[in-house]
Formats: C-alpha cells, sequence, structure tokens
C-alpha cells in the first residue's frame, strides 16, 4: 500500500501543477509569451499567492502519508487521497477563476499545457518507480511534487517553451509564408498605424475614409503583433479588398520594423510618442526610435508619412528618418501644420469641428501653413461620434490620409462622421430607463488619454460625474507620479470617484493633495468591491466613466 499512496501523492502533485499551469499559461499568453514578463509577474504575485501554500500542502501530506504509513498503511493512503481531494478542489477554483481576457487553447498554449504536465508526470513517475514500496517513498514523491510547482513557471518559461520552439517556428513559417502570398494576390494598399495611443481609433477612422476608394480591411480588434497581423491576412484579406490598414504595437524596438518587412506599407500614420508601455520600453528615446521604425520603411516613390505637427519627437521623425512625402496634422492651428482643426465643440452627443487643408498640401506642395484664413485652403465640417478633443487628432490623422491618397475634403468629412468609437474607447452607452450614461472608456489607460477621458467627463451634461478606475500601468518610475497626477485631475470633475486596488490608491492620493473631499474618495481591493457599490450608489443622471480595466497579470 506505501507504493498505492505515493501514487496517489504523485497524482495530487500533478494536479497542483495543472492548475497552477493554467494559471501561469495565461499570464504568459498575455504577456506574448515573453518568458522575462512571466519571471517578472511571479515576483509580484505567484510566489506568495498560490506556489508556497501548495507546494507546503504537497510536502506536508507527503511526508505525513510516509509517518502515518509507518503505524498503518490504510492512514497514509487516506491522508493520499485527501491531498488528492484537496489539490483537485484548488485547481478548479483556478481554471474558474473570473478572467477579464480568458486564456485561449491555442494549438500553441495546448503544446505547452501537455507537454508541462507530461515533463512533470514523468518526473513523478521516475521518482514514484525509485521509491517502490519504500516507507519513505511518499515523503520523497510529496518533495518532488512540491519541487515541480515552485519551479513551474521556470520549466513553462524556460524548459518547455524552449523544447516546443521549432515545432513553433515551423508553424509560424507556414503562417508567414501563406499571408505572404494572400498580400501578393490581392495586392491591397497597404497603411501602417502606429503610435503610444490612439491606433486602434485611428484605424477605424482611415478604414472609413479609404473605403471611399473600395472595401478597406482593417486588422480586427488588437492583432496588434505579427503573428496577429498574419492571422488576421489569413483569415480575413479577401480579393475585394482594395485597402489593408494594419494597427502595428510595439514592445521593443525592431517590432514595427518585423511588422513593415511582412506588409511593406505604402502609407505610415505616427499617432503619438508618449509614455505608455514605458515600463518596457524604459525611456521615451527608445518608444521614439521604435515607433520611428515605420518612417524608415515608407518608399520614397509614392509613399505618405502622416503624423503630428504638434509634438516635437513625432516631428523630428517626420524630419530625419522618412523619405515619404509628409502630411502633418495638429487640432488646432500650428505653423507645421498641413492639416488642423478650428472651432471644436461637443453638442449633441458629437465632436464638431472644421478641418482645415493647407493651400497645396493635398499636392504635395509647401506654403504658409497654420495660417487661418490663408487663400486655397479647403474647410469642411466634420460631425463625429467619437467624443473628446482628443479623438480630434485621430480624425486628422485620418483626414490627411485620405486628402493624400487624392479623395475631396467633403467625401472624406462624411466618412468622418460614420465612424463609431471602438469597443471600450470612450464609447457612450446609454441607459435611459435608468437615466445613466456610462461612457466606457476601460479598454487602456495612458496619461494623455485619461485626462482626455476627463475632459470629456467634465463636459458631458450631468447631475453627477462619478469616476471608476484601478489607475494606470506600465508607466515605469513614472507610474505613481502619473496616478497622482490623475488624481489631481479627478479632484476637479467627479463628484465621487471609485478606485481600486494599490494605484488606486495613489490616484486617491493626488486627490487629497488637490483638496478632494473625503466623501469624494471611495476606495476598494479589486474591480468586483468597486462594481457592486457603484450598483449600489448610481441614480437618474449620473454619467459615469470607467477609465482603465487592468488586464488578468495584474488582477
Amino acid at each position: 500500500m506505501t507504493l498505492l499512496t505515493s501514487v496517489l501523492v504523485a497524482i495530487g502533485a500533478l494536479i497542483a501543477v495543472g492548475g497552477a499551469s493554467h494559471l501561469l499559461l495565461h499570464v504568459f499568453q498575455q504577456e506574448h509569451y515573453e518568458a522575462r514578463r512571466l519571471y517578472l509577474w511571479i515576483g509580484q504575485a505567484y510566489a506568495v499567492r498560490l506556489a508556497l501554500p501548495e507546494a507546503g500542502l504537497v510536502l506536508v501530506a507527503g511526508g505525513a502519508a510516509a509517518l502515518a504509513g509507518a503505524a498503518a498503511e490504510a492512514i497514509g493512503v487516506v491522508i493520499a487521497v485527501a491531498l488528492v481531494a484537496m489539490t483537485a478542489r484548488a485547481a478548479r477554483v483556478i481554471w474558474s477563476r473570473e478572467q477579464i481576457k480568458p486564456l485561449v487553447f491555442t494549438p500553441r498554449a495546448r503544446r505547452l499545457f501537455g507537454l508541462q504536465l507530461a515533463v512533470c508526470a514523468l518526473v513523478l513517475a521516475i521518482v514514484v518507480a525509485i521509491g517502490g514500496g519504500q516507507q519513505w517513498a511518499p515523503a520523497v514523491t510529496g518533495a518532488a511534487g512540491a519541487l515541480l510547482l515552485l519551479l513551474a513557471p521556470w520549466l513553462l518559461g524556460g524548459v518547455v517553451n524552449n523544447m516546443l520552439r521549432p515545432v513553433q517556428q515551423a508553424d509560424n513559417r507556414r503562417f508567414v509564408r501563406r499571408a505572404q502570398q494572400r498580400l501578393r494576390d490581392v495586392r491591397p494598399l497597404v497603411v501602417g498605424i502606429t503610435g503610444s495611443y490612439g491606433k486602434t481609433t485611428t484605424k477605424a477612422c482611415v478604414t472609413a475614409v479609404l473605403d471611399l476608394l473600395g472595401p478597406s480591411y482593417p486588422t480586427p480588434a488588437s492583432f496588434n503583433s505579427t503573428l496577429g497581423v498574419v492571422r488576421a491576412i489569413n483569415e480575413g484579406l479577401q480579393p475585394q479588398h482594395q485597402s489593408f490598414v494594419v494597427e502595428m504595437g510595439a514592445y521593443r524596438t525592431g517590432d514595427v520594423a518585423e511588422l513593415c518587412e511582412l506588409v511593406h506599407p505604402r502609407v505610415g500614420v505616427l499617432t503619438a510618442i508618449g509614455p505608455a508601455h514605458l515600463e518596457r520600453f524604459g525611456s521615451l528615446d527608445v518608444t521614439e526610435q521604435a515607433k520611428g521604425e515605420l518612417a524608415d520603411s515608407l518608399p520614397a516613390d509614392g509613399g505618405l508619412f502622416v503624423t503630428r505637427a504638434d509634438d516635437e519627437r513625432t516631428l523630428r521623425v517626420a524630419r530625419t528618418r522618412s523619405a515619404a512625402r509628409t502630411l502633418l496634422f495638429a487640432p488646432a492651428p500650428h505653423p507645421e501644420a498641413d492639416v488642423w482643426a478650428e472651432d471644436v465643440r461637443l453638442q449633441d452627443g458629437r465632436t464638431i469641428f472644421t478641418v482645415v487643408v493647407r493651400a497645396g498640401a493635398a499636392d504635395g506642395e509647401r506654403g504658409a501653413a497654420g495660417a487661418s484664413g490663408s487663400a486655397g485652403e479647403q474647410r469642411a465640417e466634420v460631425r463625429a461620434r467619437l467624443l473628446g478633443e482628443h479623438n480630434v487628432a485621430n480624425l486628422l490623422a485620418a483626414a490627411a490620409v485620405g486628402v493624400g491618397r487624392g479623395l475631396a475634403l467633403t467625401d472624406v468629412a462624411r466618412a468622418l462622421g460614420r465612424v463609431t468609437p471602438p469597443d471600450h474607447r470612450l464609447a457612450p452607452i446609454v441607459n435611459r430607463a435608468a437615466g445613466v450614461v456610462v461612457i466606457d472608456d476601460s479598454y487602456n489607460a495612458n496619461p494623455e488619454g485619461a485626462a482626455a477621458a476627463l475632459g470629456v467627463l467634465r463636459d458631458h451634461p450631468a447631475t453627477r460625474r462619478v469616476l471608476v478606475t484601478p489607475g494606470m500601468v506600465e508607466l515605469g518610475e513614472r507610474e505613481r507620479e502619473e496616478n497622482r497626477r490623475l488624481g489631481e485631475l479627478a479632484a476637479g470633475v467627479a463628484d465621487v470617484a471609485l478606485l481600486i486596488g494599490p494605484r488606486g490608491e495613489d490616484v486617491a492620493e493626488g486627490m487629497r493633495a488637490a483638496g478632494a473631499r473625503a466623501e469624494q474618495i471611495l476606495h476598494f481591493p479589486d474591480g468586483p468591491a468597486a462594481h457592486a457599490k457603484l450598483a449600489e450608489l448610481t441614480r437618474s443622471g449620473d454619467v459615469v466613466l470607467f477609465e482603465n480595466d487592468l488586464p488578468d497579470v495584474y488582477a
């Protein structure tokens, strides 16, 4: 029966590893299978919350089974069975946990998970076989199981991931070749869009404008990595598509260049350079280098580069790294701008403004730019369903692409009026029965975007304005400072702020420093607690802004 006890302890340990591996794989997938990011997360949550308690349970149960077996082997078996039951319950809780962006068992994820369990099962089987019916065998099996549980992150991110790398690379090459062939067959005009923020909304705006030239296909959702774009091409690009609008994400230098090498854009849009993902890039100089790779890739003959005129970094990229024709935009008249906005206002649930194109800009000529009233300027009114002045920049970027491709400005303005907000990006949700308006800006948050969202909350008619936020992440050394700054801005806008988690406390500090009253600030340990309180306190006339919703790795 000692052998049976050892087998049961091994099964309990393997179940514990399976539960932990589900959580680890979830983080690994959300971090784009970057082992370094997985290891960073381990120090924040894994060891204390899961690995140490579970490993301790397996270790103690194995030792207890060995000691009990010396007196009565049946008791050792009972302890081992209890271990299996407890680890099974714990694994079930982990697998059924609430997930903001659920783990998807793609072929890659299935291979990683399966090989992880297979390696652990092999190790435990060897330990059980060596121990045989020895009295000490259950204790040694428990120790081996506890060690595997503690080492699970490194086993997944290092050993298993590296073992499967040749298989994944072969899959990637096959998918990439298929995507390249599809691009050669369809031959669409490719527009690349990158930047620290505004990419997805600008993608929607550019797509609406280019639909005037024929069906345009944007990369869906946030498919903005190389493999995401490859998947978008293989699954969605069709012969009827005249243009292909590609959102290009980046976490390091070389990411945008890799995407450009895949799709070969002829038009590039750089929305902004700012502190988003600063934790990954390390500095704004590195961010500028990475985002500027789009400008590097554009052809001199027939290429078009669109970026902001009112930011020194984007302007430097335009002046020093683009051989293509350049059009510059600004949300207000600016001496460097070719396209700008005037008379911006929020009215009837729309952002209304006049888009102005400098004389000669559409033909690539340069003259006196940004001077209101100059002869030869083109003007048109835009009535956009996108809320906020910051979205004016996204709309102007698309307008610049349109006029740069020879479209009439009046047609471009009408197309921009048809753009709907992408999900969770300042999307208004009106509950007329309850008399409550929700502004959903929960996709992510950065300092500029959060400030703009607060501006929308401030300007929207309301009896009471409510902010719900967990603060901002991935801002490196600036994270605490920027969250305090968010609180300072919120103090003058929100009648009530529901703040979540440790970064929410930083926001609260900023609100208190700006003179907010104690009753304005409500702090909660997690999202469910905050949402329960929100349901309790909302009333007719409220406007509620959801600013950011942290991914699962920060939950």
